[in-house]
């Protein structure tokens, strides 16, 4: 299954538009917060791109990794602060996830024509 450049062309559009609304809801409902990004958001807008670009087959393996990574952040920040809190982890968490599923997304656009079961 190989993305194509109208694919790319699209997804990129969607990223963009999806960023000017973003930066609009969060000055219409947090105008005085200092919140740059949602970063859930885009780390599930990205997983679905991801899993678009490669299907249902080889999302597994970077999800598995990224879970991996989730629990060596949980034992980070325990040796760290010799404590867990779920308020210093979840920010930190999403944040590293959206730019770990954009390394991933990125190569599934590079990567999807030479994996196998497309």
């Amino acid at each position: 299954m190989a993305v194509s450049i109208q694919v790319i062309i699209l997804e990129i559009v969607l990223l963009i538009v999806i960023w000017f609304v973003e930066h609009l809801f969060l000055r219409i409902f947090f105008p005085t917060k200092k919140v740059k990004h949602l970063w859930w958001v885009w780390t599930i807008i990205l997983w679905l791109l991801i899993i678009f670009n490669l299907g249902y087959y080889w999302p597994a393996y970077p999800i598995a990794v990224w879970m991996v990574l989730a629990l060596a952040l949980i034992a980070l920040q325990i040796a760290h602060n010799h404590e867990f809190i779920y308020r210093r982890y979840w920010p930190v968490f999403w944040r590293y996830s959206a730019y770990y599923a954009l390394l991933i997304y990125i190569g599934s656009m590079i990567i999807s024509r030479w994996l196998p079961l497309g």
